[in-house]
């Protein structure tokens, strides 16, 4: 089962990636958590240059490096764990670059789908939770300063927005839950969805 989680920093998807890996091992299933970008040694040097705030690039550049992190990570990581029969937690993946790139930075959404499709062979989450908080409880919520945070509040706006889109338009996919709840109660909806779709 491949499950990602999506959302703007600061809704949660690392905490709650850690706790979901926790119950899963204390249930003895195999379980892999991996973040985009990231994962693979060249995966987590692209992250370095994608989110250093001294980074320059043009936003196809960028595109195309996400693109070649994720390929790296689908290619090392995530089709192995999913052949040896492990559960895959994935903090962003594909839905992560249709909303930041695509709707964010304004680059063609055929185009981002297709590279995706390449970049992935066609591999798409079993199920996506969408952690979902407005503006100012990112804002509150935020501890990072990286390349895409600085771009500044109307970005991030259109970022919420596009995840809002985007599930609407998968809703065989996705699962939105209120992340300004506590970590315990947003944790309890997950399993309630996951007991749900089992």
């Amino acid at each position: 089962m491949f499950i990602s989680f999506e959302g703007v920093d600061g809704c949660g998807k690392t905490t709650q990636i850690q706790k979901l890996t926790e119950h899963f091992t204390a249930l003895k299933k195999k379980v892999l958590s991996v973040r985009e970008p990231g994962g693979t040694l060249l995966s987590e040097e692209l992250r370095f240059f994608l989110l250093n705030s001294k980074s320059e690039m043009s936003d196809l550049t960028e595109l195309f490096l996400f693109q070649a992190a994720r390929s790296e990570l689908v290619t090392k990581m995530i089709r192995p764990a999913l052949d040896n029969n492990s559960i895959v937690l994935s903090d962003r993946f594909c839905d992560s670059t249709i909303a930041y790139q695509g709707y964010g930075r304004g680059l063609d959404l055929s185009t981002i789908q297709y590279l995706n499709q390449i970049a992935t062979g066609g591999l798409q989450p079993d199920l996506t939770f969408l952690l979902r908080i407005d503006l100012h409880t990112h804002q509150i919520r935020k501890n990072t300063r990286d390349r895409m945070e600085l771009i500044g509040n109307d970005f991030i706006q259109k970022i919420i927005t596009a995840f809002d889109t985007i599930a609407s338009e998968n809703p065989e996919r996705f699962v939105v839950i209120n992340a300004t709840l506590s970590i315990e109660e947003v944790f309890s909806e997950i399993l309630n969805k996951l007991d749900n779709y089992s």
